[in-house]
């Protein structure tokens, strides 16, 4: 990689660092040369990440934090100093159908790292991980593409739409959590942006867990690559077409059938600039939805009984294909 804005060896801040995505992002980072510092609510319960990256990157490369509350004031000020990039990928995750519940604490946790970010001298880059939920097409007609000024204004209305809030309006004040928060983001940085680091907003749609990491790194150490949304939307994708990738690779089992739903037709304008940045990277482009999928079934067989567990919090990292927003 040639002109990089962050030199090799640096180190890179994740926040979520133990969840899905957040775990991918901060190993692709080691894997690219760079030092990372994790964040976490509570690392005794997370002392497998260290030990798995320690084993397979060595010693004093990465290492975990706390923030027991990411909203608080001042929560990522410590954790920042000293690094040289900001990448948040940790988020609130709720299925609160009130949006007085969840909308203003996803707004306050993005600007406190944000913030925190632009405190600190030595911050070069802030990378800001958003959904493809908050990226939607301004209207639901097939050519109706998702641009990079594209924003689910829909979600917004419903989510804030009078009372009562039942269980339906989960998904529209998710969504409007994840609009919202990358908005107020981008409105800090515009207000400040001639006194701190570069922003990048990485949203996703389908795409491989080791691609988005890739992502974060592009959007953090390439030179060119600042002030923009990377759509990380590889591929559209339904539940058929991984039951077509499940009966091709497994003709002999049994599989249900088809629930007939269709990928969305929208198209995605920014999709191959991203896919630029993969090549960048040494990358041969997007890795593919049956790759992803055979990735993920052959880490479950390959575990095999070691998949006997108590709770989620105690996997390590795995590889395997995602849709939508993955964040802790």
């Amino acid at each position: 990689m040639a002109n990089l804005a962050v030199p090799k060896g640096s180190t890179v801040l994740v926040t979520g660092a133990n969840g899905l995505l957040g775990s991918h992002v901060a190993k692709q980072f080691l894997e690219y040369g760079y030092k990372v510092r994790g964040t976490v609510r509570n690392p005794e319960k997370v002392a497998w990440l260290p030990a798995a990256f320690e084993k397979r990157y060595g010693q004093g490369n990465f290492e975990l934090v706390q923030v027991p509350d990411m909203a608080a004031e001042g929560a990522f000020d410590e954790a920042t100093k000293g690094v040289a990039v900001v990448v948040h990928t940790a988020s609130i995750l709720t299925l609160d159908p009130n949006p007085n519940n969840v909308i203003p604490a996803a707004i306050k946790g993005a600007l406190s790292a944000l913030k925190s970010a632009y405190a600190q001298p030595s911050v070069k880059r802030f990378v800001f991980t958003s959904s493809s939920a908050a990226a939607g097409p301004k209207d639901d007609s097939p050519n109706s593409a998702i641009t990079e000024d594209s924003w689910n204004e829909k979600a917004v209305n419903i989510a804030w739409a009078d009372p009562p809030y039942g269980p339906e309006r989960a998904g529209a004040v998710y969504a409007a959590s994840k609009t919202q928060a990358e908005q107020e983001v981008w409105k800090y940085h515009k207000e400040h942006r001639s006194e701190r680091p570069d922003l990048v907003v990485n949203t996703e749609y389908f795409i491989d867990n080791d691609d988005a990491g890739r992502l974060h790194v592009a959007g953090a150490v390439l030179e060119h690559v600042k002030d923009q949304r990377i759509f990380g939307l590889a591929h559209t994708f339904s539940w058929d077409l991984i039951l077509e990738i499940f009966r091709k690779n497994e003709p002999g089992k049994k599989f249900p059938e088809n629930f007939s739903n269709e990928p969305s037709q929208h198209p995605v304008e920014a999709r191959d600039k991203a896919e630029q940045y993969l090549r960048e990277l040494g990358r041969p482009g997007w890795t593919s939805l049956e790759e992803s999928i055979l990735e993920t079934v052959k880490g479950i067989q390959e575990a095999g009984d070691k998949l006997q567990f108590e709770s989620y919090s105690q996997l390590g990292p795995r590889k395997d294909a995602a849709a939508g927003d993955k964040s802790t």
